[in-house]
């Protein structure tokens, strides 16, 4: 049975479009392929120099990097070789803080300084000096500006302050000598007593750096010139002195003694050598002056005292101070211990004011502890004071006129040891 001819037609025309449809196919194909061999190209090469995409990019963000930082430097080098930079090119948030704000002031090419916290203008720019506007880099670097000079300005606080406080430490020093109210006083039995010092007591207003020693003497000078006079004190301890060489060696005036009372018999007794000594001394052209060594526990006792002293000097020249000497006796009772310091006071006032009544000089001998705590030196400051310490500057607070500064010294013309004592005064005058 054979095919009608609708159905051949149909057939062929089928098959016309079918190999259209395996050429676009086969195309696509060999593109497809294609494509994937280039892709597996690219990737194999990729992979075959150890680098990727990621790789790449920061290659390209190194590249950008080098090259902005060589334009930067050369752009600052540029502005280096210019020689100078402004204020303006600098970061001025680097320099130290002033405490002071910059303002801008209109039809100014200079900036104003101002305090910030009083607000007060410090100094304000013109145009005349706009010039002064430009400061190099090492100026301004080290903190230095036409307007405010921060190291010199530092520099100069720092000595001021300096200088404030060796001054206020120099007043205070001051303030605290003068305003030394009390002294400590060393007893024979090695206790200490505070005394105060008394305000309605006259001060001695030496110079103690104004003193000068020269072994065995002590002088003292004013103004360049010597004022004091130096002297022995002798008794019949120093057995024969040879006054002349006593004289030669800078001794002015000896002090003589004359007698004592017995500190526990009571009885006057006169000093071996007082004759002899007073002769020896007003020949060899010495001034002489004399003490007398006092137990007395009456005042009565202390004129009988007085009396005593004033027969045994009459017609020798006296003229340096008659002394009223009274001592605690060292290892053994005194006959004075029983005294209180009303009674010790009024005994030796008894005994100067008979000294004074015929004609001279009255003084009070004493060290510190006797002077400051074993009478009322209120009651007797009208007397001239002879003061024992030794050392190289008395610490008596009070007015006196003669120091023994050495009890233990030699010298020319005595064979022994002798006290030695400096008057601030010439009483021969």
């Amino acid at each position: 049975m054979g095919f009608n001819d609708d159905y051949y037609e149909e057939e062929h025309g089928s098959g016309s479009k079918m190999i259209y449809v395996y050429m676009v196919l086969i195309m696509s194909v060999v593109i497809l392929g294609v494509t994937a061999l280039v892709f597996w190209s690219n990737q194999s090469k990729n992979r075959s120099d150890g680098s990727g995409y990621a790789a790449a990019v920061a290659q390209k963000e190194a590249q950008a990097a080098e090259k902005n930082k060589q334009m930067q430097a050369n752009d600052s080098e540029s502005v280096i070789q210019e020689g100078k930079l402004t204020s303006d090119q600098l970061d001025i948030w680097t320099l130290p803080d002033t405490g002071r704000e910059k303002h801008t002031s209109s039809g100014s090419g200079n900036g104003t300084v101002t305090n910030q916290t009083t607000g007060e203008t410090v100094a304000g720019g013109n145009d005349s000096n706009s010039t002064d506007s430009a400061k190099t880099a090492d100026e301004l670097a080290n903190g230095k500006t036409s307007v405010y000079d921060m190291t010199d300005k530092e520099s100069v606080k720092d000595k001021k302050d300096s200088d404030s406080d060796q001054e206020n430490a120099k007043d205070k020093d001051d303030e605290q000598e003068e305003e030394i109210d009390s002294i400590q006083v060393k007893h024979a039995d090695g206790t200490r007593e505070k005394v105060d010092i008394s305000d309605d007591i006259a001060k001695n207003k030496y110079d103690f750096s104004k003193l000068t020693y020269q072994n065995p003497l002590m002088n003292y000078y004013e103004g360049g010139k010597l004022v004091s006079k130096c002297g022995a004190d002798i008794s019949a301890n120093q057995g024969d002195v040879d006054f002349s060489k006593l004289k030669s060696a800078g001794c002015d005036f000896v002090m003589i003694k004359i007698g004592a009372r017995g500190y526990s018999s009571g009885n006057i007794v006169m000093d071996e050598n007082y004759e002899d000594n007073l002769k020896a001394a007003k020949k060899a052209g010495l001034d002489i002056g004399v003490y007398f060594c006092s137990q007395a526990v009456t005042k009565a006792e202390a004129r009988d005292e007085a009396d005593e002293l004033l027969d045994a000097i009459s017609g020798y020249g006296v003229k340096y101070p008659v002394v009223f000497v009274m001592e605690n006796v060292v290892d053994d009772v005194a006959r004075i211990e029983a005294l209180d310091m009303t009674d010790r006071t009024q005994i030796a006032k008894a005994f100067m004011d008979r000294v004074e009544d015929n004609g001279y000089t009255p003084m009070l001998y004493g060290d510190l502890e006797w002077l400051l705590t074993m009478v009322d030196m209120e009651e007797l400051q009208d007397y001239d004071v002879w003061y024992s310490q030794d050392g190289d500057k008395p610490e008596y607070p009070y007015e006196f006129g003669m120091w023994q500064y050495d009890s233990d010294a030699t010298i020319k013309g005595i064979s022994g040891n002798v006290a030695m004592t400096i008057s601030f005064k010439d009483y021969a005058k």
